[in-house]
């Protein structure tokens, strides 16, 4: 009976050893691994080989010669086993990852994924979960806009980098360039923001980290060279502390006071600016909102976002801000006006 087990375990630590196909495993190989991942494996490469030749019966194996070693791989993608059996929690996340994580997986992970994903659909049509990616969104703020296309060969270099640690070379045409130019860069991390994937990197020559749409780049290659890191570099911290995508306008914090109406500053009462946060009620209805926040672009957008329902009091520089954008709208409108009134005349 132990001599049955001890096999059965065998068997299933092969099956766990051997790559998909195009990559494949002598059996020489295998016997190594095996022996590093249990001593009581260590069996002669023959009876590995009869090992195979069995699994081959009940399972997608199959084998190359080359002069006179075998090279043992799956056989077919598709048709991959789950060990163990996929339930449908498994098989829920499997699906949820594939619809919500698809652009930033490597392509390579995505398209080996495909029959775990091909199979989790298999699992989750016989279980209630399976209606469950229907009953569930997540979505963005503002209006849905259509995600820029990204070259599926730019694409697979670029996260190849960033997995190698190694530099490329693309041609890079920023929002003010009418023309492309050649550029070698060090990746650093990959975000996707509103249905568009940013790489950071670091550009030859410069020691700032700066940011790259995929789909303003073509003709990538990737280099032999490492990448150039910043000493010390976090994407979470660059992100979350240094405010890297809030774009900051300096590097200090301000004392936001703001006056919001009643019903702009209701959901600021559960989700907040910040720790330091206070609402105030004033005889006018309105809420006087004050808070520590980062001096950022975002910060200007956010608020730009509420229009009429909130008058920004302070910081004093912030404020003149805002009345020089108020009076800038107002120099459009009333020209738009005028000429929309002109154009108008003798029209019904």
């Amino acid at each position: 009976m132990r001599k049955t087990t001890e096999t059965l375990l065998r068997y299933l630590a092969l099956l766990q050893l051997l790559p998909v196909y195009p990559k494949a495993i002598s059996v020489a190989q295998l016997h190594d691994k095996l022996c590093a991942k249990d001593p009581d494996f260590d069996v002669s490469v023959r009876t590995l080989q009869r090992d195979l030749e069995k699994l081959s019966y009940t399972f997608p194996l199959s084998c190359d010669t080359e002069k006179r070693t075998n090279y043992w791989f799956w056989l077919d993608q598709s048709a991959l086993l789950q060990i163990p059996t996929m339930g449908g929690d498994t098989a829920l996340a499997f699906k949820l990852a594939a619809e919500h994580l698809r652009e930033i997986l490597p392509p390579a992970t995505l398209r080996l994924l495909q029959p775990y994903l091909k199979h989790a659909d298999e699992v989750l049509g016989k279980t209630k979960l399976g209606k469950w990616s229907k009953k569930t969104r997540i979505i963005n703020r503002g209006p849905v806009l259509t995600a820029p296309k990204v070259a599926p060969e730019v694409q697979e270099v670029v996260y190849a980098a960033l997995l190698e640690d190694k530099q490329i070379e693309v041609d890079y045409r920023s929002k003010n360039q009418s023309a492309p130019s050649r550029r070698v860069l060090s990746p650093l991390g990959l975000v996707m923001r509103g249905g568009i994937i940013y790489l950071i990197a670091t550009a030859q020559g410069y020691r700032d980290p700066r940011h790259y749409t995929l789909h303003r780049m073509r003709d990538a290659r990737l280099l032999d060279a490492p990448a150039d890191f910043i000493s010390g570099f976090d994407l979470a911290r660059y992100i979350e502390e240094e405010q890297g995508f809030a774009y900051p306008v300096s590097d200090k914090t301000l004392k936001l006071r703001a006056l919001f109406s009643a019903d702009a500053a209701l959901h600021l009462a559960e989700s907040k600016l910040s720790d330091d946060q206070r609402i105030t009620g004033k005889r006018d209805g309105r809420m006087l909102v004050e808070a520590t926040v980062a001096d950022t672009a975002e910060l200007r957008w956010w608020l730009l976002g509420f229009g009429g329902q909130v008058e920004v009091l302070g910081p004093r520089g912030l404020r003149e801000e805002f009345v020089g954008m108020v009076e800038e709208m107002m120099k459009i409108y009333k020209s738009g006006q005028k000429n929309l009134t002109a154009r108008g005349k003798g029209v019904e």
